[in-house]
């Protein structure tokens, strides 16, 4: 079994999910909440009635002696409430089904025991916490609200009106002024008829008032699933967050495709050459066409000024982490992942279009059609195009863009002399990174580093490793790393070329890559290393001020 086949692969239910699954989710969280606090406060009530204060019906019904055994039924009802739940995985209607039984059940039992054994008090407080509780904590549909709203606005008259032509002492309750209270004058049906309507009235004013509740917050909670949705793409969450851009796990809302989307909020305190630079990223990455290089899919604006852009999903390891979690890569491995990040850095310089930020983390080795070790070169969120680099707005003289470990030194001066011979010293430093398992130099700050990569010459390879290292490869790399631009390959095809020259007793092959990921790939965290395209720096210092001078 290939190692793509071993890991859990990642199904787009795992990226997002429609609003209908979302609401799902949360309605049955939000009501295992909500019943097991009902089920406590009303055990703890009943608890209370039983063992402390002593309560007694006002009326004295065929029903006064069962008062207290009627109360334990908001214990009972709340509790299997929560134990259906638990139970089992519902569905959204099913969950909404047993909600608003549960919901209603208990609004009318609240109903019933006041029209019983307390006639002239509203259930005001229980029927109340109900409603507004399950307003404003569930998200169910307004139109589940608006039943419950009928149920507590007409259940209560209904109940009084039962148990006035059912109970003879509830008509002889109502017939007692003394019994009603100090603001009634007299009794009798007018009295009660007043107060039904009173009731019915109090009751649909706090009925319509949770609804609206309902209404707000439904329609709110759609209005921020909407806002998961950037043009065709459903967002999931987020991979991680970088100084030009936030990338997200996201699937195509018709394909069904996997993607990754990158997106920059511009927000009022973001200056416009930053969105000025991530539209031109896209621009640029998506007139690349070589199979090594990351594929732009889409990009757009929303309504909410939101850039952004969609490439597609990898599942493998970068270099950064490969030589972290497994040490120095052979020598033929290199070999073979340099030449694929060539072809793809020779298309970009064909084009006049510089990378920039060539790490380790920018190159991910990913299985694509069956190819293992297949390499993708990421974030060309620093690229620049030569041909119109002189716009101040999107280079400023005096920044230093790049990671510090891998910057050449012409790119840490500032200035804008910069080609495509910029990339190779950046990747000479990811050779060295892989053949070693250290960067060139072992600063311990961002500055310290660009000073190394200016001034100070690396320690060949062959003296920090242990690995056999073929002396034309150890040379290669060693160009790249070289000081002047003018000392290095003139550009990624050349190197390549001499890539291909090296003569060694064993090449890497697909079978020994297969076999290599078949045995080292860790299911669980392979395919949980997604594309991590937030531009990530090595250091962590991705934009310093210049600290050299020629």
């Amino acid at each position: 079994m290939e190692a793509q086949e071993q890991r859990p692969r990642i199904t787009t239910r795992s990226f997002t999910s429609s609003f209908d699954e979302e609401v799902r989710a949360l309605l049955s969280s939000r009501l295992r909440t909500v019943f097991l606090i009902g089920f406590l406060v009303a055990l703890s009530t009943n608890i209370f009635y039983t063992f402390g204060i002593a309560v007694k019906p006002i009326v004295d019904t065929p029903l006064a002696p069962y008062m207290k055994p009627i109360y334990w039924g908001f214990s009972v009802l709340f509790g299997l409430g929560t134990i259906l739940v638990l139970s089992h995985k519902w569905s959204r209607r099913q969950l909404l089904v047993i909600d608003f039984t549960v919901i209603m059940l208990a609004i009318l039992l609240s109903h019933f025991t006041a029209a019983v054994f307390t006639p002239h008090i509203m259930p005001l407080f229980g029927v109340s916490l109900l409603l507004f509780i399950h307003a404003a904590f569930l998200p169910v549909p307004v139109g589940l609200q608006v039943a419950l709203g009928l149920t507590t606005a007409l259940g209560y008259p209904a109940a009084l009106v039962a148990s006035y032509f059912v109970f003879p002492e509830v008509v002889e309750f109502w017939e007692n002024p003394a019994a009603l209270g100090y603001l009634v004058a007299e009794g009798g049906v007018g009295t009660f008829r007043a107060f039904v309507a009173e009731s019915a009235f109090t009751l649909a004013i706090l009925a319509a008032v949770s609804v609206a509740i309902t209404w707000a917050l439904y329609n709110m909670r759609r209005s921020l699933h909407a806002a998961q949705r950037l043009g065709n793409y459903l967002i999931g969450r987020e991979l991680g967050e970088g100084g030009m851009g936030r990338v997200f796990i996201a699937e195509h809302a018709l394909l069904c495709r996997p993607t990754a989307v990158k997106v920059l909020k511009d927000d009022t305190g973001m200056h416009h050459s930053a969105l000025a630079r991530f539209e031109r990223e896209v621009m640029l990455s998506a007139t690349l066409s070589h199979p090594n290089t990351i594929t732009i899919y889409d990009f757009g604006r929303t309504q909410q000024n939101t850039f952004y852009y969609a490439m597609e999903y990898l599942e493998g390891l970068d270099l950064q982490r490969l030589v972290e979690k497994f040490g120095p890569l052979r020598a033929e491995r290199v070999i073979y992942v340099l030449n694929q990040v060539c072809g793809s850095l020779a298309e970009a310089h064909s084009r006049d279009i510089v990378h920039r930020d060539i790490k380790p983390s920018n190159i991910f080795l990913t299985n694509r059609g069956g190819l293992y070790d297949f390499v993708k070169v990421l974030d060309f969120g620093l690229a620049k195009e030569l041909k119109t680099e002189g716009s101040p707005s999107l280079t400023e003289t005096g920044i230093i863009f790049g990671t510090p470990l891998y910057i050449s030194p012409e790119m840490a001066y500032g200035e804008g002399d910069v080609d495509a011979r910029a990339d190779l010293y950046s990747l000479g430093g990811v050779a060295y990174w892989m053949l070693a398992g250290r960067p060139p130099f072992a600063a311990t700050s961002g500055i310290q580093a660009i000073i190394d990569n200016v001034r100070t010459d690396p320690e060949p390879i062959s003296k920090v490793t242990e690995l056999p290292i073929p002396a034309a490869l150890e040379e290669i790399v060693m160009r790249c790393l070289a000081k002047k631009p003018e000392e290095r390959f003139e550009g990624a095809s050349e190197m390549q070329a001499a890539l291909r020259e090296i003569r060694i007793e064993e090449v890497w092959t697909q079978r020994r890559a297969r076999e290599w990921w078949m045995l080292h790939a860790p299911g669980d965290e392979a395919a949980a290393e997604l594309i991590d395209l937030a531009d990530r720096s090595s250091s962590g210092i991705e934009m310093v001020e210049p600290v050299v001078s020629r």
